[in-house]
């Protein structure tokens, strides 16, 4: 009597019963724990490429025997045809074109079943031969990884499936098309330590175990016994290796977002509208200390409120007029600060963030985190967006709103892995074309000692040497604070722009004010000193523009200071001609090479024919 199909599934994970048919639905996720069951290529081709477009390309190539390996009396060829007849695979790998809704791919599969997935020649084969076809359709390359390590039965030819893969890896890189890789569980080994770290972006479901030497090599090697997350993809995302992780049911969606962004697809503007959670209502903005003139206006207009949020039709009438008061008082306040009190608007509790610009400004932005070296830093936010339909790569400082959150944001103090994530970011720009768009708004850099040590001054100076070498347009914007070498390491630009209210200098008043002052409490007269306003700056030719902020400060209207940068950004992208980038790259150099007035004397003619009967005592050649 032969078995029926099985009905239910104990998960792996928490031990529920699983109905097949609803896990089956729920694309192998078990819904109460949100463990990824493991797939095998066909589930995985089926769940994520468009019905009935994937075409296989090369699955009769097989792997030969050059060793003649055998071990434990069984041959490597009888060891393929075990795992060909257990699989239903001919190989640990299957690839082809396939359409992800709608766009063309290249799409290869790797597959667990099939001797571990370990990389022998055949698979080193695919996944080079995968390259080369995205390389000839000008198509994205997606590679679903998984594998436990090399093919011992191979030798050395295993290993240098890595050395394969880099050198086709190359040319789709040089050639300016998407290579996504997605970590599935487990990836080990080569596999780890060749294509898959050098892919553009690497995502990785729930779970999925990564690493370089799998848990029974560390084991028997270091005699540490490995924990189930020690090495999972959310540690890994911690600590830089991957851009995110990726619940199996986003996969598709953001995969295909991914492929239009870095392909540099166009979508009219009005497919897609941003959306940006304004403050409530101004009466309950924190009043600055210059601004105690208006708190009787924002008591009676906060009284106002309420009652005509109770149906209060004279009420609804009185709050209409004082939103007009208060509208009046906060110009005239406004239109007179000082560069103190500016500092102060900068650093309101309530000020404008990247968060907000990147949610009122842009749409389709997906957040790439880590340097692919040490950790992620959440003190710089970055990845691909559209800016009304066109691709650009944000990049910007995260300050927190509250004490927790700017813990975890160190306050907008960029660590070297910050700056590198935003140096990787770039380059990545650079090598699909779009322009590159920063958001300065830290205090400075972070300068504790853990950061020294793994080198701020040359992370920080090798961003300077990086954005004055992008061959795409670069327009800079500072949202906040710019606060010194901090803000510089994203702040050079074909065009640098200041909100308003925003102000930016070497030092912070108070650090200024306690070298020169030998007492930060002449902060306002360090930051006047200093000319710190985007108004001065703007008349020292040290900024190219100013972006207008709603009445009262960006605090008071997140969605009217968005519609205006926004604006600021299309316009400024527009006058940036890009169509030569070596001239974008040399007008770039040259204007920072003529920043500084310096005073010289005239010259003096005799003095310049002394001079030049001088020996030249180097080499020539």
């Amino acid at each position: 009597m032969s078995e029926g199909p099985v009905l239910w599934v104990k998960c792996t994970r928490c031990g529920e019963l699983l109905y097949q048919r609803e896990l089956t639905k729920n694309l192998q996720v078990c819904h109460k724990c949100q463990y990824h069951f493991r797939l095998r290529a066909p589930e995985r081709i089926e769940q994520f490429a468009d019905p009935n477009s994937f075409r296989e390309l090369d699955a009769d190539i097989a792997s030969a025997d050059p060793l003649r390996f055998i071990a434990k009396e069984k041959s490597y060829p009888d060891r393929l045809v075990e795992a060909r007849r257990s699989s239903g695979l001919s190989e640990a790998i299957v690839y082809g074109t396939a359409r992800l809704d709608g766009e063309p791919i290249v799409l290869a599969v790797m597959d667990a079943s099939f001797l571990g997935a370990s990389m022998g020649s055949v698979v080193g084969e695919k996944i080079a031969r995968s390259f080369e076809r995205a390389l000839a359709e000008r198509c994205a390359l997606v590679i679903f990884a998984t594998s436990g390590g090399a093919r011992m039965h191979e030798g050395l030819f295993s290993l240098m499936q890595m050395a394969k893969t880099t050198a086709t890896a190359a040319r789709l890189a040089e050639a300016g098309l998407p290579f996504i890789c997605i970590c599935t569980d487990p990836t080990y080994a080569g596999v780890t330590a060749s294509f898959v770290s050098i892919a553009d972006v690497i995502l990785a479901e729930p779970g999925a175990a990564i690493g370089f030497a799998g848990p029974r090599v560390i084991e028997q090697t270091t005699k540490h016994k490995v924990g189930a997350d020690e090495r999972d993809s959310q540690y890994m995302l911690a600590h830089g290796m991957i851009d995110a992780v990726v619940p199996r049911p986003e996969l598709r969606d953001t995969v295909t977002r991914l492929v239009r962004l870095l392909g540099g697809q166009a979508l009219p503007e009005s497919v897609e509208r941003p959306a940006v959670q304004t403050p409530a209502a101004s009466a309950g903005v924190k009043l600055l200390d210059f601004e105690h003139t208006l708190a009787d206006v924002e008591h009676q207009l906060g009284d106002a409120y309420k009652h005509a949020a109770k149906g209060d039709a004279r009420a609804q009438q009185r709050s209409a007029q004082l939103e007009e008061t208060l509208r009046e008082k906060l110009a005239g306040l406004y239109r007179q600060l000082k560069p103190w009190q500016k500092v102060q608007v900068a650093r309101h509790p309530a000020r404008i963030h990247l968060n907000e610009v990147i949610a009122g400004v842009f749409t389709d932005f997906i957040e790439l985190h880590g340097d692919r070296r040490f950790g992620d830093d959440a003190a710089i936010v970055g990845g691909p967006a559209r800016l009304a339909g066109r691709p650009v790569m944000v990049i910007g400082h995260q300050k927190g709103r509250d004490t927790r959150e700017n813990v975890f944001r160190n306050f907008g103090m960029a660590h070297p892995e910050g700056y590198r994530k935003a140096q990787r970011l770039m380059r990545l720009a650079e090598r699909f074309g779009l322009p590159v768009l920063c958001f300065p708004d830290t205090p400075g850099a972070s300068p504790v000692m853990d950061d020294e040590s793994r080198g701020q001054a040359e992370a920080i100076a090798s961003n300077l040497l990086t954005m004055l070498s992008l061959h795409v347009p670069v327009i800079v914007t500072i949202i906040g604070e710019g606060g010194s070498g901090g803000a510089l390491a994203i702040g050079l630009g074909d065009r640098v722009l200041m909100l308003e209210h925003a102000v930016y200098s070497v030092a912070s008043p108070e650090g200024c004010a306690a070298i020169v002052w030998r007492d930060s409490a002449f902060a306002p007269q360090a930051a006047e000193a200093m000319r710190v306003t985007a108004q001065e700056l703007k008349a020292l030719d040290l900024i190219d523009g100013i972006v207008p902020e709603p009445v009262g400060g960006a605090h008071r209207d997140y969605a009217a200071c968005c519609a205006n940068l926004a604006t600021a950004l299309r316009m400024e992208l527009a006058g940036i001609d890009a169509g030569d980038p070596e001239a974008l790259v040399r007008r770039r150099r040259e204007k920072y090479r003529a920043m500084g007035p310096i005073a010289q004397p005239e010259p003096d003619p005799q003095r310049v024919s002394e001079l030049a009967q001088v020996p030249f005592v180097g080499h020539r050649e």
